[in-house]
């Protein structure tokens, strides 16, 4: 026994060396996908396009198919882009289209880029190691090399959610709350997020999630008016209908119609109670589960949402767990990466992770447990 310290410690060090090369491997990969595979129709520049429109015609008319088509042709011919974000992701670009567009493309791209490094170092432990570590899972996460060549609207999502995670933590509800209303810009990646934190007790950050929601659905309606909300719901119907968004959700497995929507029924529900039997394990779980059944329940998704896959890996990595656990971990970021290629795997991801955390609970004492604020320390 008294030389198990000895060969534990170079074996230690050796695997530690090993997963930050595997990680700066597959970050150079991502590097070479930038580099080799360019897109002449980045997301932002539908969402630029339809930005300018909405501020120079009206946001009224701004999800028109038509008035759409015209200035996204007007400015990028052959763009196939159609755009449903809610009104306020072009109040949030309307100071970025009286810019020229590659000046703003590079502005919006940088602060994107820097949003997920932001949210990677809000959740990573204090170790410097660890704190690489989760910036090298992102650099090495396949689908992060979208951020380069599409710059989405994801990535302000997981921003969101970590600095949500974080206010939490030092207990400041409301602002957590008003931070999570952020999610609205894309509301479907993090819909059950506030359902999870309003089951599991958080019911201030929950209230102050809603106020702002309600406002800015309210100030939505108001500015579209009649036409524009049924030009949205039209649009927003067709976009539902591609298969190439519907890959990675549930609806090729199960139907678009009943089906989906008792699963979907189903996964609210399940989501709501895992995150109530939970809740004394911390709200790093909470928001990992609602991240989670957030995905599940998704009509469709776009690649680039797939990052958000990161923010339940990441946040139950700081909870001491077992090996089992851990290893858990790593199949489901490998699940993640490979989901780009393979679109079931982000509903394998998403359902597995839930369920793992559910069984792990069943089979832990509350009253013997605490939740922890770091794991690999050392």
């Amino acid at each position: 026994m008294s030389s198990a310290p000895a060969i534990s410690g170079p074996w230690r060090r050796r695997g530690r060396a090993a997963l930050l090369f595997a990680l700066l491997d597959l970050a150079a990969f991502n590097a070479y996908q930038v580099i080799k595979s360019p897109n002449p129709y980045p997301d932002f520049a539908c969402f630029y396009a339809v930005a300018k429109a909405g501020a120079t015609l009206g946001y009224s008319r701004m999800y028109d198919p038509a008035v759409q088509q015209q200035w996204v042709q007007q400015m990028f011919p052959g763009s196939p882009c159609v755009v449903v974000n809610p009104p306020p992701f072009a109040w949030l670009l309307a100071p970025l289209t009286a810019l020229p567009y590659g000046l703003a493309l590079w502005i919006w791209t940088v602060a994107l880029i820097a949003a997920v490094v932001v949210a990677s170092q809000v959740v990573a432990p204090r170790d410097l190691y660890l704190r690489v570590v989760y910036l090298a899972s992102w650099l090495a996460f396949l689908p992060a090399y979208l951020i380069f060549i599409s710059a989405p609207l994801g990535p302000l999502v997981v921003l969101s959610l970590a600095l949500t995670w974080k206010f939490i933590r030092d207990d400041r509800p409301v602002l957590a709350g008003a931070i999570l209303a952020v999610g609205l810009l894309k509301p479907t990646l993090s819909i059950l997020v506030p359902l999870a934190l309003l089951a599991a007790g958080h019911r201030r950050t929950f209230i102050a999630w809603l106020v702002v929601a309600i406002a800015a659905v309210g100030t939505s309606l108001i500015v579209l008016g009649p036409a524009g909300i049924t030009a949205y719901v039209s649009l927003s119907a067709s976009l539902a209908a591609d298969p190439y968004y519907l890959r990675w959700s549930l609806v090729p497995l199960l139907g678009s119609g009943a089906p989906w929507l008792a699963a979907a029924a189903a996964i609210t529900i399940a989501t709501a109670l895992i995150a109530w039997a939970t809740r004394w394990r911390g709200v790093e779980v909470t928001i990992a589960v609602g991240v989670m059944g957030s995905v599940l329940i998704n009509h469709h998704m776009t690649p680039g949402d797939l990052q958000l896959l990161l923010i339940p890996i990441w946040l139950l990595a700081r909870a001491r767990g077992s090996m089992v656990r851990d290893a858990g971990l790593a199949a489901a970021w490998v699940g993640g990466w490979l989901s780009l290629i393979f679109p079931v795997l982000a509903v394998v991801v998403a359902a597995a992770v839930p369920l793992g955390v559910a069984l792990e609970g069943a089979l832990k004492n509350p009253s013997g447990d605490r939740p922890a604020e770091t794991v690999w320390s050392g």
